[in-house]
């Protein structure tokens, strides 16, 4: 009976999105509740909101969501043996990988968004970023909600619901208000934001081993700067035909392939998890140490990458770079990330996480302070962009690297519920990112300078993690 909920609930959010989909690109403008006057941008043929009263399908999604919810936890957790073939492993690295890539490409997309809500709706800065603020808000209940559920239910009911999720809120490229686009984000935020962390707990144990944290991390890369690149090269090529509704709506159709794939996700549990565990010269008191540590280095991280997200886009285009430069300049900073992941990969494996953590943090803060400090930045709007582009490509580095650091030094047991938890501190730091920076959004040099202090700190405290890791391995070893 569960099953048969599980699978009717699915259904009915499937199509119920598909309809909204639909609905979003061919809705007649002379439907009564429709704007008479349709605000115009640089787009030649923009969408726009639709009343909430010509929207029943969203409504039917949300229903279909609980019924799947329902038969989930009914049904409780299956668990399915690993793996242990490497063409097994490899499906298993592609699927999540990909997913990993949509699930970024939408996070990225807010600071995409922003700047054509700005101009439609005529928001001031700070009023936009609360559109940031709710996002990141229901990332943060999203990354504990799902990390729970992922140990408690298993993997795959978890990824089916949040990618179920993820495809019903794509619907918020419809939204008539902004105060609708507000509450729809913050609900789209709990699907993604259980993914993530999800997504690297499943990549962790599918590939297991002595190399599975380099692997992983080298993965994260690619799929940082795959995900991004999708989000910028859809700004960069149906923004400026369809307005920036359309960078919501598409979430929809990447939403339906990714709960396609959910009968090829393993469900592994706490209890069946594959016996390739950490390192045995990493104790587990060692591990267990540094918890409270990696929370504070992903607070650190999540405002760099959050703010600096947000506002990248906005600064760029205020600084007299045209729309699609900016964009183009985006997409480039994208296409760089994908070759690095090998040398990232490289570098982890010779010299662990903590080293890459810290070089990735102080590099970043010295390429900026250098820039700043030279007066380049300020030499003309082209430089201040790149300069930005720059900043974008370091902090979304690290950004990829955290998440599967925390899973390589994590318990089975216990993965899904640590990948979680570290995830809601980084949320917890893109919450203040966007309204941190909001009021610097005038000036690259006031962001870039305010970046490069939190990335020193991001150093200093990835550096104290590496510190503490020695003496307690030294104890150990003694005692």
């Amino acid at each position: 009976m569960s099953t048969l909920l599980l699978l009717f609930g699915a259904a009915v959010v499937l199509v119920s999105s598909t309809i909204g989909f639909i609905n979003a690109f061919t809705m007649d403008s002379s439907m009564p509740g429709m704007p008479m006057e349709m605000p115009r941008s640089a787009a030649s043929d923009p969408l726009m909101g639709m009343p909430i009263s010509h929207m029943p399908e969203m409504f039917v999604a949300g229903i279909g969501l609980v019924i799947v919810v329902i038969g989930a936890v009914g049904r409780g957790r299956e668990a399915s043996p690993a793996s242990g073939s490497a063409r097994g492993r490899i499906l298993i690295g592609t699927i999540g990988t990909a997913a990993l890539t949509i699930d970024i490409s939408k996070t990225s997309t807010l600071g995409f968004v922003i700047p054509g809500m700005r101009e439609e709706y005529g928001l001031a800065a700070g009023t936009a970023s609360l559109l940031a603020v709710a996002g990141l808000t229901g990332t943060a209940t999203g990354a504990v909600l799902f990390g729970v559920m992922a140990d408690r239910i298993g993997r795959r009911s978890a990824y089916l619901i949040s990618t179920l999720g993820f495809t019903a809120t794509s619907m918020c490229g419809s939204m008539p208000t902004f105060a609708g686009n507000i509450v729809m984000c913050g609900l789209m935020g709990v699907a993604v934001g259980g993914l993530a962390p999800l997504l690297i707990t499943l990549l962790t144990e599918a590939i297991g081993g002595r190399t599975r944290g380099s692997v992983v991390v080298a993965l994260s890369v690619v799929a940082t700067a795959v995900g991004y690149l999708v989000a910028a090269g859809s700004a960069l090529w149906l923004e400026p035909i369809f307005g920036w509704r359309v960078l919501w709506l598409i979430g929809a159709p990447t939403g339906l392939v990714l709960v396609l794939l959910t009968p090829l996700i393993p469900n592994w549990n706490a209890d069946r998890a594959p016996a390739t565990e950490a390192d045995p010269a990493r104790p587990r008191n060692v591990r267990t140490l540094s918890a409270g540590l990696q929370r504070a280095y992903a607070l650190l991280i999540g405002v760099l990458t959050f703010g600096l997200t947000t506002w990248v886009p906005s600064l760029a285009r205020a600084g007299g770079v045209p729309v699609s430069t900016a964009n183009l300049l985006l997409t480039v900073a994208a296409v760089a990330m994908v070759p690095c992941a090998l040398l990232f990969m490289l570098g982890y494996r010779k010299f662990g996480p903590v080293a890459v953590a810290v070089g990735l943090a102080a590099a970043t803060a010295v390429l900026l302070l250098a820039l700043t400090g030279s007066g380049a930045v300020s030499a003309g709007s082209w430089v201040s962009a790149l300069a930005l582009v720059a900043a974008l490509f370091s902090v979304n580095t690290m950004a990829a690297v955290f998440l599967p650091i925390a899973a390589d030094l994590s318990d089975s047991a216990g993965r899904g519920r640590a990948t979680g938890t570290v995830s809601l501190y980084n949320r917890i730091g893109g919450l203040c990112g966007p309204l941190l920076l909001a009021g610097l959004v005038s000036s690259a040099s006031d962001v870039l300078v305010a970046v490069s202090i939190l990335a020193l700190l991001c150093a200093g405290t990835a550096w104290y993690i590496g510190r503490r890791h020695r003496e307690a391995k030294l104890v150990t070893e003694s005692g």
